[in-house]
């Protein structure tokens, strides 16, 4: 599929829950994504000082606030109930990184089980061994990162920032929904040198997972300066040009062509060798650029040629003893070191540095240059859909990249206001003016837009998504479901009078009467699933409203033992337990309808027992 033009504004900040946000932009618009989602560390972070409530340093000026809240209004918020209901944070005072299933939506769950099997049973198996948090945080990212990989390029990268709280999750994540053979680095930032644990080793790195959406992706190998003792000690020879450590020559293998023939009197082939000059690479780019050696090395066709060249501009050594001259590798021809994924080079940033924000999990932004300038082309798009710090899109912007962004909350635009004044950073204009859906704009505009102003999406939306990731078959597979689980859910409800099994749930008119309806309703189990082939039958399934069900989420917890919990609660919508339906009588009933259902399906066979 070709690539489609990018749908958002460039430069454009969305003050937007990031997953609407994501299901408006094209397919394949995006070259890079680089995020710093919440890690999971369930905290929440922020002064807790009464007198002092803002996080941000320094605190917000009367016209900041104003912004804010003009900005607010003209989008329709006015209190933080419209605000949740617009899918987007109050300007908050405190910022939390905790989960729970409270914050799953239902569909999310059922869209993950029916299409990305491999996700459903990671979320079910960490929910087992971490608890209801951490699969909750799963969930939210799943969503978001099916989006993520769908608005990428088949050359398009992701990078997402992460620590020891959730990464190993995060990864079997990624490798499900990108695939394991597009994983490309498991990054270490060490953030901190110095840190004291008193029972454990001090924990000084984050986690960076890079993936690629296909194997033919952007990359541009990055380099780090080498190590001074390194140059001292290498390139310890000093000329007009520079600092220069001898290299070779010659290559090994004899020719029988002009490479392989003697040239000033040295006879490469005693060696078994033949001659070989720089016509790629570092030492001949920087013949070039230097202008060494006048239209180097087309006007040179033959390598005896090339000799004389180099010999005549100073460029070859002949050692006082031995007879096999050798070329002079100047230390600026050199690119450096190719960097590995262990970054120890880039520092977190300090009390007074001019890009601190007070965010505490702020990143630096010559940790998402280094990554812009590997994975994303001169002409390509960048999106970080956790903008808070706006590290990223500073980023981007001095490296000549388009950018988008997306924020939860709106003091992020305060934010990017700030950091964008900032000469030290990038100097840009900010407007809250411009709002207008438009693909670009004319001039360095930074523009704020709201959640009811959302790119419009112009590529096709598909009837399902479509896995990227198929595991492999299991060796026990449970049988189809006998009866369709609508007519299940319909059989079940009729038992108990259209109440759900749970609480007593019911869809009611006004007036009280119970509508005879299966809308807002639920099949759970009875028992806990198993792999005995009638887990999912009929028999062992309930109604249950969404929201017990939603808490319930993969708990291997029988119905008769989570009702008394919701008891306990008081969360039941009758008087007691005795007035929910029996669950003893409604198995057998639902045993009858199973077994006449059996009959209908197998006149001439045994019931499966």
């Amino acid at each position: 599929m070709p690539d489609n033009p990018l749908n958002a504004v460039n430069r454009g900040v969305y003050i937007s829950d990031n997953l609407p946000f994501l299901q408006s932009l094209n397919d394949e618009c995006i070259d890079l994504v680089c995020i710093d989602p919440p890690f999971s560390k369930n905290e929440t972070f922020g002064r807790k000082s009464d007198t002092s409530p803002d996080p941000l340093k320094p605190p917000l000026t009367e016209h900041e606030l104003h912004t804010e809240l003009a900005l607010l209004r003209r989008w329709g918020i006015s209190d933080e109930k419209t605000a949740n209901a617009a899918g987007i944070d109050w300007p908050a005072t405190r910022y939390k990184d905790f989960w729970s299933w409270a914050d799953v939506h239902e569909q999310w769950l059922k869209d993950i089980e029916e299409d990305y099997p491999a996700v459903h049973k990671l979320i079910d198996t960490t929910q087992e061994i971490h608890g209801d948090a951490t699969a909750a945080y799963l969930c939210y990212m799943a969503v978001r990162l099916f989006d993520l990989h769908r608005v990428l390029k088949d050359t398009g990268s992701i990078y997402l920032h992460c620590d020891h709280t959730a990464g190993a999750y995060l990864r079997q994540l990624m490798d499900a929904i990108f695939g394991k053979d597009n994983f490309q680095n498991n990054i270490s930032w060490k953030r901190t040198s110095g840190r004291s644990d008193a029972t454990r080793y001090g924990r000084v790195h984050d986690t960076i997972l890079f993936y690629s959406k296909s194997p033919s992706f952007h990359w541009v190998t990055p380099y780090i300066p080498h190590d001074p003792e390194y140059v001292e000690k290498t390139y310890r020879n000093v000329d007009s040009i520079g600092r220069w450590a001898p290299d070779q020559l010659t290559a090994a293998g004899p020719t029988n062509g002009q490479s392989g023939k003697p040239w000033r009197g040295v006879d490469p082939g005693e060696n078994s060798n033949h001659w070989r000059t720089p016509t790629a690479g570092g030492m001949n780019d920087f013949i070039i650029e230097r202008q060494l050696i006048p239209n180097w090395p087309g006007a040179y066709p033959t390598v005896h040629e090339r000799l004389d060249a180099l010999d005549k501009a100073g460029l070859i050594y002949w050692p006082p003893t031995g007879r096999i001259p050798r070329l002079k590798r100047y230390y600026e021809s050199t690119k450096g070191v190719a960097l590995d994924d262990i970054f120890t080079d880039i520092k977190r940033l300090e009390a007074n540095s001019v890009e601190k924000t007070g965010y505490p999990t702020q990143k630096p932004v010559a940790l998402a240059e280094r990554i812009i300038k590997a994975s994303c082309p001169e002409n390509g798009v960048v999106l970080d859909c956790f903008a808070g710090c706006a590290y990223v899109a500073i980023a981007a912007e001095r490296l000549n990249r388009d950018w988008v962004t997306c924020d939860i909350n709106p003091r992020a635009w305060t934010v990017f206001k700030r950091q964008f004044s900032k000469p030290k950073l990038v100097l840009l204009n900010c407007s809250e003016s411009t709002h207008i859906q438009q693909p670009s704009l004319i001039g360095n505009i930074v523009t704020v837009h709201g959640p009811n102003e959302l790119p419009v999406r112009q590529t096709p939306e598909p009837e399902r998504p479509t896995p990227t990731f198929k595991p492999e078959p299991a060796g026990f597979k449970v049988p189809a479901s006998l009866i369709p689980e609508p007519e299940m859910l319909q059989l079940l409800l009729e038992l108990s009078g259209y109440k759900a099994w749970c609480c007593g749930f019911a869809n009611r008119r006004p007036d009280g009467q119970i509508i005879q309806t299966t809308r807002n309703f639920h099949l759970d189990h009875l028992a806990p699933k198993s792999k005995d082939g009638f887990s999912n039958e009929i028999m062992n399934r309930a109604p249950m409203c969404p929201f017990h069900n939603i808490r319930k989420g993969n708990r291997r917890i029988a119905l008769s033992e989570y009702r008394e919990e919701i008891a306990l609660a008081s969360d039941l919508m009758v008087d007691s337990i005795e007035d929910l339906i029996p669950l003893n009588y409604a198995a057998a009933q639902a045993a009858q309808i199973y077994g006449q259902a059996y009959a209908r399906a197998h006149p001439q066979g045994l019931m499966r027992i």
